[in-house]
């Protein structure tokens, strides 16, 4: 025969599984959608990298118009 504090301590336990399960199937969608932010930034680095390969030399730069690349070089390494 169950007593009535069994009855209280059951209920609680359901109650608190309920939640963990709750907790759980919440923190599951955050790391889903954390995984794909991470897999975006990475194709993002991806081609960010392949964009700055295809970018001409700064020597071959400057030849063609010397007044831009004193800019741009300022704004990569700044003093």
């Amino acid at each position: 025969m169950t007593t009535m504090t069994e009855t209280d301590v059951q209920t609680d336990l359901n109650a608190v599984n309920d939640q963990l399960t709750k907790l759980v199937d919440e923190l599951n969608k955050i790391n889903a959608a954390r995984e794909q932010l991470v897999t975006q930034i990475q194709n993002l680095n991806g081609v960010a990298m392949y964009l700055r390969g295809k970018m001409p030399d700064e020597a071959e730069e400057g030849e063609s118009d010397s007044s831009d690349s004193s800019v741009e070089r300022s704004v990569e390494y700044p003093t």
